[in-house]
C-alpha cells in the first residue's frame, strides 16, 4: 500500500512545475499584446534592436527549452496522511519543451528515512499546447514509466506506469488545471487532481521579474483499499469475516500558500501547506497535517 502512494505522491509533483513554464510563456504573450503598462516598454525594445512584432510573438510560441528544477519538503506524508515516518524528502526533475508540443523529462525523489533513500524515478513523454480559439486554455497528454529502488521487503509494486490526460485555463490571476491519471501495471487504478489557483503579483520589476502570491486549493480523488469486518452468527459458524471493499472518492484536500519570485530565467517558491485528508469509504477522520516547502527552477533556452 505504501509503495502505490510513493508512486501517486512523486506523480503528483513531479508535473505541476513543467505545465507552470508553459503558463509562464501564456503570461508573457498576454502582457505584450493586453498589458498597458508594458507596452511602451516594448515598442522602445522593438526600435532600438530593429525588432517587429511578429518576431516577438513567434519567438514566444515557438520555444524550445530544458527546464530543471528541485524540491524540498521538510516533513513527509502520503495522501495528506501521516504513516508516523519523521522525514523529509527532495525531489528533482529535467524537462525537455519542444516547439510543437512535444516533451519528454525525468523526475525522481529520495526519502530521508527509507533505505535506499532514493526511492522512485519517473520517465515521461507526453505532448502539450494551447487550445485555439479559448484564450488561456491548454490541454496535456503524457505516458509516464516508473522505475522504483529494490527493497527486499517488497516483493513487487501494484503500478509500474500511468497514461495522463489533464488541462489547464488561466484568466487573469484566477486558474484552475485538472489532471487524470489511469495507473497500469499488475493492477489497474485511476487517480484524478483539481486545482484551483490565484497569481496576484506583489511587485513587479524589469519587463517580466516579479513576486508574486499564489494560493492554492488542491483535491486529490483516488482509490483506496478498505478491510472491512463483520460479526455473524450461523448455524455452524459464529466469528468475524473479512471482506476488501474497493472505494473511489476524495482522499485529501490540500490549501497551499506560497510566495514565488520569477527573476530572469530563475524561478524561486517557498511556501506553507495544509492537508485535510480524508478515508474514502470509512468512517475514519484521520489527523490533519502541515509542512514547509522550497523549490527552485530554472530555464534553458535553446
Amino acid at each position: 500500500m505504501k509503495r502505490n502512494i510513493f508512486l501517486i505522491i512523486l506523480l503528483a509533483t513531479a508535473l505541476p512545475g513543467f505545465s507552470q513554464q508553459e503558463d509562464m510563456l501564456d503570461e508573457a504573450l498576454d502582457e505584450f499584446l493586453f498589458g498597458k503598462e508594458y507596452q511602451d516598454s516594448l515598442v522602445e525594445s522593438m526600435i532600438l534592436n530593429d525588432m517587429d512584432i511578429t518576431d516577438i510573438i513567434s519567438a514566444l510560441y515557438d520555444t524550445r527549452y530544458i527546464y530543471v528544477r528541485s524540491d524540498f519538503e521538510n516533513r513527509t506524508f502520503f495522501s495528506g496522511q501521516d504513516l508516523g515516518i519523521d522525514q523529509f524528502n527532495i525531489s528533482g526533475q529535467v524537462f525537455y519543451q519542444g516547439a510543437k508540443g512535444l516533451s519528454v523529462g525525468i523526475a525522481g525523489i529520495m526519502y530521508s528515512q527509507f533505505q535506499p533513500k532514493y526511492n522512485t524515478t519517473i520517465v515521461t513523454a507526453g505532448y502539450n499546447n494551447r487550445i485555439k480559439g479559448v484564450k488561456g486554455l491548454n490541454i496535456r497528454a503524457s505516458y509516464s514509466r516508473y522505475f522504483f529502488a529494490k527493497i527486499d521487503s517488497v516483493e513487487g509494486n501494484a503500478f509500474n506506469s500511468s497514461a495522463n490526460l489533464g488541462f489547464a485555463w488561466q484568466w487573469k490571476i484566477i486558474g484552475s488545471s485538472a489532471d487524470f491519471s489511469m495507473l497500469l501495471g499488475n493492477e489497474i487504478s485511476g487517480q484524478a487532481n483539481w486545482d484551483i489557483f490565484f497569481e496576484i503579483p506583489v511587485i513587479r520589476f524589469g519587463l517580466f521579474n516579479k513576486i508574486s502570491f499564489e494560493p492554492e486549493v488542491s483535491f486529490l480523488l483516488g482509490n483506496e483499499t478498505v478491510v472491512v469486518g463483520q460479526y455473524v452468527t450461523l448455524p455452524r459458524f459464529s466469528g468475524e469475516i473479512y471482506a476488501e471493499r474497493n472505494t473511489f472518492g476524495l482522499m485529501n484536500t490540500t490549501l497551499r500558500i506560497p510566495l514565488s519570485a520569477s527573476i530572469g530565467n530563475f524561478d524561486l517558491t517557498a511556501g506553507y501547506n495544509f492537508n485535510f485528508p480524508r478515508s474514502p469509504g470509512t468512517d475514519d477522520t484521520p489527523e490533519r497535517t502541515s509542512f514547509f516547502n522550497l523549490s527552485l527552477g530554472y530555464i534553458f533556452d535553446l
